[in-house]
């Protein structure tokens, strides 16, 4: 049982380890040999690591420390200090990884040098725990509209937003957004990120649906920010949107999940620049299909041009 096979992310590993634990010789030591060990936080936290998926969890936490020094990690919550404010929000059932992408690894980092979202209104798709709500509030936004399609991620959110003080300056909407006005049905008993072709073995729970078009209409957009994030979606919502109502958006950030370049045709055509990272190929395993499965991922960052 090695570490990783990539030499820098093994190297970084290393550090981490070192960085993180009391007991980072015997961490490694046991690693190599293939037999179970407790791994020792500074913060005072153990755990034990006798598999797989434990030793994912542990080199998770590691990073989560090494990147969050003032983060305390409970069962199902995590605070940190963030934007000179201590934050603490509320994942469930459903892991920290998406709160800690956001505000440890900051993928929206050099997005944020392009993007100007202070005194704007940002339309947030696929709010998860209002985690990028809460982002964007933190880098001047004014409202966030925080559109969350699952039951169990948005309410979550709504409490997240409630707990940490910024009512009044976001909404979270449990309500889906797609190509047309309508309902979605979905597993509501799923731990899993949703994603195109998600197979349903658990309770359907149906949810509204609205457009891009309804949300323009509903709240006066005009040069906002729209941050999408849907899974696979993006490509239904966005070839559906007309190209009036897609210019209300000054700035667009987008995460793909299957390639780019008709994302960019489309945007071309509707007078933005732009440009993407990526792609990663990612195998998503939980989706029905294997072309749905077979994700390659980034993200575009686009800016409307005016003249």
């Amino acid at each position: 049982m090695g570490f990783v096979n990539n030499a820098s992310a093994r190297i970084e590993t290393l550090a981490y380890i070192f960085r993180t634990t009391k007991n980072p010789l015997t961490v490694v030591h046991s690693r190599l040999s293939n037999r179970v060990f407790i791994a020792r936080f500074k913060d005072g936290s153990e755990q034990i690591v006798n598999d797989q998926r434990t030793w994912v969890d542990f080199i998770l936490k590691t990073h989560l420390f090494a990147k969050l020094p003032s983060a305390v990690l409970g069962e199902d919550s995590l605070s940190f200090e963030y934007g000179g404010k201590r934050l603490c929000m509320q994942f469930g059932k459903y892991g920290f990884s998406t709160i800690f992408e956001i505000f440890a690894f900051d993928p929206y980092k050099d997005f944020m040098k392009k993007i100007d979202v202070k005194g704007r209104q940002v339309i947030d798709i696929g709010a998860a725990f209002g985690d990028t709500a809460i982002y964007f509030l933190n880098k001047g936004a004014t409202h966030v509209h925080a559109y969350e399609a699952f039951p169990g991620y948005a309410a979550l959110a709504t409490r997240n937003i409630d707990e940490n003080g910024y009512t009044e300056n976001c909404s979270v909407h449990s309500v889906a957004v797609g190509g047309a006005t309508g309902t979605l049905e979905l597993d509501g008993e799923a731990t899993d990120m949703f994603g195109i072709d998600t197979t349903k073995p658990g309770a359907v729970t149906t949810v509204p649906m609205v457009t891009i078009s309804d949300i323009v209409d509903a709240y006066g957009i005009n040069d906002a920010v729209l941050k999408l994030d849907t899974e696979g979606y993006e490509y239904e919502i966005l070839f559906n949107t007309p190209t009036d109502v897609i210019r209300k958006f000054k700035y667009l950030l987008i995460e793909y999940h299957y390639g780019f370049d008709s994302l960019e045709a489309y945007l071309s055509e509707r007078g933005y620049t732009y440009f993407h990272t990526g792609p990663t190929e990612v195998y998503v395993e939980h989706l029905a299909n294997e072309s749905s499965r077979n994700m390659r991922t980034g993200h575009i960052i686009a800016t409307r041009t005016d003249s």
